[in-house]
């Protein structure tokens, strides 16, 4: 018995609230963004354009986890697009945190 053998039953529990969580994950992620922006807006801080460009790409990232949940009866949004989607936003707050 491997280790992620005690994680199997927790997994199929949490399947089950699949949609809800990435409802809600989404709203809060859009949410995230129009108030990244409008902090961008006010400032106009490099460090805040930085910011909002990884929200952006957060909500971006999860319309299209939420449209593949209504339009398509697999996964259309592959991991792969999913990591490069991770990688810009990683790098995105790597400039706002080091950024002068």
């Amino acid at each position: 018995m491997a280790f992620w053998d005690l994680l199997r039953p927790i997994t199929q529990q949490v399947i089950s609230f699949d949609f809800v969580t990435s409802m809600v994950v989404f709203v809060l992620s859009i949410a995230l963004f129009a108030i990244s922006f409008l902090a961008f807006r006010r400032t106009k801080s490099n460090r805040f354009l930085f910011v909002t460009i990884a929200f952006f790409f957060f909500s971006a990232k999860w319309a299209l986890k939420v449209m593949d949940l209504f339009l398509s009866p697999g996964n259309f949004f592959h991991r792969a697009a999913e990591n490069v989607f991770e990688l810009v936003i990683l790098a995105s707050l790597f400039m706002a945190i080091f950024k002068k």
